[in-house]
């Protein structure tokens, strides 16, 4: 499952679960609101968390095949040279995107205080830490803390599987740390079994980037059944799952109980989806929507504040326009800014990783040694 050609029905997936959060929040607005609660496309709001989770399986599969294949091909994994790519492809759109947002709040457009710009600036949105405060306008960067903390654990794991070079005490431990804090300070709404999903699905994409072509060989006599049953349990409605609940707390407990098989599903449904030569391929990969895939996320984060409480008193039509100028903004953004930061990620990674390649007496060994850093740059 290495191989890059597949990337591109990644990107559409990327797409999709980006559409099942731009839904959901769609019916913030009024007047959308009140045509989801009288109709059956009310439906899709109930995807939102659903097309994070799948965000959160790709995030892992795509960093940890990045990965693997650079242990192939060297030998060796550079973990500063991770964070290189990572940083420049997540800090600058978040952070302009927050310096807006501070802007407006600022002049009063919008509530938005320092604590808001501090809490998903550090990427604690996903817990109920003291001094967290998480408005409206970052709640949605909860996906993007589960992400940060998992890349601070991600390469002492990966170097302790794959190269056996266990990390410092000290360092693994501040890394577990920190990526507890959800667990401890829980969000009603993600609940504890929320935290584990998360994980879940991180991990399993260090599981499907390893062995996911044996698992495609593997299922592949029932592999049209299994991608449809994987289907069919991520998209079954909850309204369903919960009516089968005799009281509000059992509804809930169901729900959570559900959420389980996502796991197991998502993985599955994903990459059966990638098999070549088939009309769900195909669509997958198609340009416009791969494309929208690779700039989801400045989408993701713009479409938090036109679907914010400023503009839902706006007419259908004024609200999908807003959004539609939204997405061709992100683009823009994407193609100036995005994709230059991108390459300078990459560029400045391959600098680390050649300078991994010195002889271990060098000062970056050095430092490398001291702080207990897996890699060997």
């Amino acid at each position: 499952m290495r191989a890059q050609n597949r990337i591109a029905y990644i990107d559409g997936w990327r797409a999709l679960a980006m559409l099942l959060v731009f839904c959901d929040h769609l019916g913030m607005n009024r007047e959308i609101g009140a045509i989801y609660a009288k109709s059956p496309i009310g439906v899709v709001s109930e995807y939102g968390e659903t097309g994070v989770f799948i965000f959160f399986f790709i995030s892992g599969y795509v960093v940890s095949l990045t990965c693997l294949t650079e242990i192939e091909t060297s030998g060796d994994f550079c973990a500063p040279a991770f964070y290189a790519r990572r940083l420049f492809r997540i800090v600058p759109p978040l952070m302009l995107y927050l310096f807006v947002c501070l802007s407006l709040g600022a002049g009063g457009v919008i509530d938005f205080s320092l604590d808001n710009f501090f809490s998903s600036a550090f990427y604690l949105c996903n817990s109920t830490a003291p001094f967290v405060s998480c408005n409206w306008y970052v709640g949605h960067t909860w996906s993007l803390a589960f992400e940060e903390q998992f890349y601070l654990l991600f390469p002492l794991v990966l170097s302790f599987v794959e190269l056996r070079r266990a990390p410092k005490i000290i360092v693994a431990a501040s890394a577990a740390l920190v990526a507890s804090i959800p667990f401890v300070f829980t969000i009603w709404w993600i609940g504890k079994t929320g935290f584990f999903i998360a994980y879940g699905l991180f991990f399993a994409g260090y599981a499907a980037a390893k062995h996911g072509e044996r698992f495609i060989v593997g299922v592949r006599t029932y592999g049209n059944a299994a991608l449809i049953l994987s289907a069919l349990i991520v998209f079954l409605p909850r309204s369903v799952i919960a009516s089968f609940g005799d009281d509000e707390r059992a509804r809930a407990e169901l729900i959570d109980c559900y959420r389980f098989l996502y796991v197991a599903a998502i993985p599955t449904m994903v990459l059966l989806s990638g098999v070549a030569k088939t009309p769900l391929h195909d669509a997958l990969s198609s340009g416009v929507l791969a494309y929208l895939g690779r700039a989801s996320y400045s989408i993701y984060l713009w479409q938090q504040l036109c679907n914010g409480p400023v503009f839902n008193g706006l007419g259908v039509y004024a609200q999908l326009g807003l959004l539609s100028c939204t997405v061709f903004f992100c683009i823009v953004l994407f193609e100036t800014i995005e994709r230059r930061l991108i390459e300078l990620g990459r560029a400045l990674s391959g600098r680390l990783r050649l300078r991994g390649r010195l002889p271990r007496g060098d000062a970056m060994a050095r430092l490398q040694s001291a702080t207990g850093t897996p890699g060997r740059c």
